[in-house]
């Protein structure tokens, strides 16, 4: 179960931080930097209604934060805001009796005597009693600090206006690196330098050290594809078959920890050309964060790759800390500007210079890329590095593994290795070999499946109930013609399972709607007629079909009006009838309708719930495959509880 009551990200600017506002005052200085930073991070998290809320009393109020420190450092904060208020931290289980018990239930006692409560926690599904979760006026999350934030905790810290502080400073920084770095007396300057210490402290070791050739590393398709095209271009230009003007910079992007940097290293050892690195974190962490320090760092990158006398491939890692120019304000495009110019200026040098360079861009949010920097010419060819599908992944087992598993054993590892990395999968394999070796033995397949999907210690029954939940899922999607790439029931942080549909393209038909409103209702449905019933974990099911059909019927007009959501008021929607009745009339009406598909394909259902059970990750094929088989044995109906931690993770896109 995850929470979707109130989730309020942080701003990525501050207000505060503009060292030209009004009064052109600092801010009051502070003794404690857990004490600002505290404040920073819940006043990001507070919106206009939560300010009023707390206004009122008595409430309850339920915080989750990122980790242990942050809950604690929250307590003592808001401890001291309001005396008739409670604030109480649970970061850990506590023992009674002999059994671990929920927390929480003392304090709502003070309700009834007129008092509001605070209940903090890093896991409040799993620390706090169920009361409060129900009850909760509003349940918040406030995130690890993001950069806004730090920048306005620097400043209530130090009195000065902050410059010079990138993404990569603070990455990886823990809360207490964070009040560590950060210290009154101290000027801003002082602080962004031990945060980029610290931070560059914390850098695991760089990928670009790799010695492992193109030819050795499991790549996607899709970048195999062009890895391999741009190899094969990069040795016709060194055997000056092509002009070096035929190369194409390129820009890899990609979720953290899918192999970018590897990938270009392994590049430029397959070609047999040089490799150098920089990222722009580099160039404020050799220059101190003065500008014309910064475009020197970065100069002597560029030098080196034009002057040099062999072939180089150059990566620009971690490119989206220059930022977008059309996003900046005034005060942050004077600074900005002179250094995009000249990276865009060197990168035409190296484009025009004819020597053989491949420059790579790598970056994990390519929409914060200034646009002149990935216009044809500059770093013009976009490879998306993704995770890899199932059929890569096992691919990649193989090239890791050799033949020292079957491929039988290879193909479950695949199926089992969901959401996981190349740099994870590599890990996986690396971590078991050495074991094996240490032990002087043969690796074994239960060597992997030990670190790939390790117990979590769930009960039998437990995990029927969340294949039943699952295959409900699956099997009314299959009947309703609804692809499905793959079924889960391995748990992964507060999922106990999934189904991850293949979905439609294009635009949108009601009918497709309410397949998919029926689709992510049949989890519930399962549970209602093959399970012990009903349970809190179908919670993310609820939010999403009640998402669709506020979207089809406010934003789509796929039901009744076509009065757009800003066009009218929601209590009296359509022929004076309230959104939220046509709402609930839809999701009782495709309720149903999962509920028969259900009951008429129990038998696929169950079938589905023992290949689970042995499985626990099936592909679409596999999926297909099972439920055309065809099977007449009945298999056993009794299920366990959900447990309260299964959700539905679809990738839906668009407006639903």
């Amino acid at each position: 179960m995850s929470f979707s009551s109130l989730r309020i990200p942080s701003p990525d600017t501050e207000a505060d931080d503009d060292p030209h506002r009004e009064d052109n005052t600092p801010p009051p200085l502070v003794e404690r930097t857990s004490a600002a930073l505290a404040q920073c991070m819940f006043e990001a998290a507070r919106t206009p209604s939560l300010r009023r809320l707390f206004k009122t009393r008595p409430r309850l109020i339920v915080i989750k934060t990122a980790d242990e420190a942050s809950a604690a450092m929250l307590e003592r904060y808001l401890s001291g805001q309001d005396r008739m208020t409670m604030v109480a931290a649970y970061t850990e289980q506590q023992k009674t009796g002999g059994r671990y018990e929920p927390q929480g239930r003392t304090e709502l006692d003070l309700l009834e005597r007129g008092r509001s409560v605070i209940l903090i926690s890093q896991d409040p599904e799993h620390l706090l009693v169920s009361e409060a979760l129900a009850g909760a006026d509003a349940i918040v999350t406030v995130p690890h600090p993001d950069l806004a934030v730090i920048r306005k905790t620097i400043r209530m810290v130090t009195g000065r206006t902050v410059r010079g502080l990138l993404p990569a400073d603070v990455e990886r920084l823990s809360i207490q690196h964070l009040t560590v770095a950060i210290r009154p007396g101290l000027s801003s300057r002082d602080c962004v330098l031990n945060l980029r210490h610290m931070a560059n402290a914390s850098q695991k070791p760089d990928e670009a050290n790799t010695t492992v050739p193109l030819e050795r590393l499991a790549l996607t398709e899709l970048v195999s594809d062009w890895a391999f095209e741009t190899l094969a271009l990069m040795h016709h230009a060194t055997e000056g078959k092509v002009d070096a003007s035929a190369l194409r910079f390129a820009c890899l992007e990609g979720p953290p920890g899918t192999g970018k940097t590897t990938i270009a290293a392994a590049l430029a050892r397959s070609a047999g050309w040089r490799f150098a690195s920089t990222s722009a974190g580099s160039w404020f962490a050799a220059s101190g964060g003065h500008l014309g320090d910064v475009i020197r760092a970065a100069r002597k990158f560029f030098d080196d790759i034009a002057l040099s006398q062999e072939p180089v491939v150059g990566l620009l890692d971690e490119i989206d800390a220059i930022p977008d120019r059309a996003t900046m304000d005034t005060d942050d495009t004077s600074w900005w500007s002179p250094v995009v110019t000249f990276l865009l200026t060197e990168i035409d040098r190296l484009r025009k210079s004819g020597k053989p360079v491949m420059l790579i861009g790598a970056t994990n949010h390519f929409g914060r890329l200034d646009r002149a920097l990935i216009r044809p010419g500059r770093l013009e060819y976009k490879v998306s590095v993704l995770l890899p599908d199932v059929n890569e992944r096992r691919r990649m087992f193989a090239a890791y593994i050799g033949d020292r598993i079957d491929a039988s054993g290879i193909a479950a590892l695949a199926r089992l290795a969901v959401e996981a990395t190349p740099a994870q999968i590599e890990s996986w394999c690396r971590s078991a070999t050495a074991r094996a070796k240490a032990e002087e033995r043969p690796l074994a397949l239960t060597d992997l499946i030990a670190l790939v999907a390790p117990p979590d210690g769930r009960s039998p029954e437990t995990d029927r109930g969340i294949a039943i939940h699952e295959a409900g899922h699956a099997v009314v999607a299959h009947a309703l013609n609804l692809p499905i790439a793959e079924v889960s029931i391995v748990a992964v942080g507060a999922m106990g399972g999934w189904v991850k549909p293949k979905l439609k393209d294009g635009l949108l038909k009601r009918s497709d709607v309410e397949n998919l409103v029926t689709m992510v209702l049949a989890g519930r449905a399962a549970d209602t007629v093959l399970g012990s019933g009903a349970n809190s974990g179908a919670e993310s099911d609820l939010e999403i079909a009640n998402m669709a059909l506020r979207s089809a019927m406010l934003d789509l007009g796929l039901f009744g009006t076509l009065t757009t959501g800003q066009n009218v008021d929601p209590r009296h929607w359509n022929n004076g009838s309230s959104l939220w009745a046509a709402i609930a009339i839809e999701l009782d009406r495709l309720h149903d309708r999962a509920v028969k598909i259900v009951s008429q394909r129990r038998n696929e259902i169950f079938r589905l719930v023992e290949v689970l059970l042995v499985e626990r990750v099936i592909t679409g094929d596999r999926l297909a495959a099972i439920l055309e088989a065809g099977s007449k044995v009945e298999m056993p109906g009794m299920a366990g509880d959900a447990g309260g931690a299964i959700e539905y993770h679809a990738p839906v896109t668009g407006r639903i």
